[in-house]
């Protein structure tokens, strides 16, 4: 089985370099799990793994902070609350869900807290595996990361935190935690160039729609970032394989083809293709001829 999901393929001393601008393992590794002892695989299980959202580094920082809270007890209520929940979360990055969006800042705290005492103000510039390195340190502990003001990480994690809870208040203008699910966050927002806001966006756009999953996920999710396609081959039958885009396959504005196929990628619903001319025949429901200019 082979499995990359934009992760190293390939050693760190192989020839010719080819890049270090590798994604983090982290969706490699549930696609793995998902499929690594599985023999009776169909293509609605596929399809099921491409819009898998379980977040494993969600998950390692929820256990890393349980852990710390039975030493260190966070300063806000609302911390606590959003703890308490995560003792039966199942990992899910769910568009309802606030300990999602709660895991989600805690990140950003916790590296900002280690990093900002050695890069200062460009510590926010610090992305690229940026979970790794958090992973890495809050496993291994290192004292040369852990800021002055702290005696130990698990202090460090639990202000963190509160940290979190604090941006989450910030930015979604509400001091009650039923306000802090995902979907506020990290709704999809499928821009046109020309329709980012008004009427505009309304007509060319699609905008505003709640998406569970996470950048870590199998279903990579962020605002504007997604899978440009989804694609299950069943070399069995070839006109039986799943293809899945975005919107649709015209980009003129006013064709029917626009955005029908948004809800099938949205939802995971698969659109059978076809790959033989007889089969393709059979399915097509329109033809766009193109002609050179005279």
């Amino acid at each position: 089985m082979i499995v990359t999901a934009n992760a190293r393929v390939v050693g760190p001393n192989y020839k010719p370099y080819l890049t270090d601008r590798w994604e983090e393992p982290y969706r490699t590794a549930r696609i793995y799990d998902l499929l690594h002892d599985r023999r009776d695989l169909r293509l609605e299980d596929m399809l099921k793994v491409e819009t898998d959202t379980y977040s494993y580094p969600h998950v390692f920082l929820a256990e890393q902070l349980l852990a710390a809270a039975k030493t260190v007890k966070p300063k806000d209520p609302r911390t606590q609350k959003l703890m308490d929940g995560l003792t039966d979360w199942n990992g899910i990055a769910d568009a309802n869900s606030p300990e999602i969006s709660f895991l989600h800042n805690l990140r950003l705290a916790a590296l900002k807290l280690i990093l900002e005492p050695v890069l200062g103000e460009e510590a926010g510039l610090y992305q690229w595996r940026s979970m790794t390195f958090l992973q890495k340190t809050l496993t291994g502990r290192p004292s040369k990361w852990l800021p002055a003001a702290y005696k130990n990480y698990d202090e460090l994690l639990v202000a963190a935190a509160d940290l979190a809870v604090k941006k989450l208040a910030e930015d979604s203008r509400s001091e009650h935690v039923e306000d802090w699910a995902w979907k506020n966050f990290d709704s999809l927002e499928m821009f046109h160039p020309l329709g980012h806001e008004g009427f505009l966006k309304t007509l060319l756009s699609i905008a505003g729609k709640p998406q569970s999953g996470t950048v870590y996920s199998v279903r990579a999710a962020t605002k504007t970032h997604g899978p440009a396609m989804r694609f299950v081959a069943n070399p069995a039958n070839w006109d039986e394989s799943i293809l899945l885009i975005p919107s649709g396959e015209s980009g003129q504005l006013g064709s029917r083809h626009y955005a029908d196929q948004f809800s099938y990628w949205y939802e995971g619903k698969p659109i059978l293709a076809r790959f033989s001319a007889a089969a393709e025949a059979k399915a097509k429901k329109h033809t766009l001829i193109l002609e050179p200019g005279s």
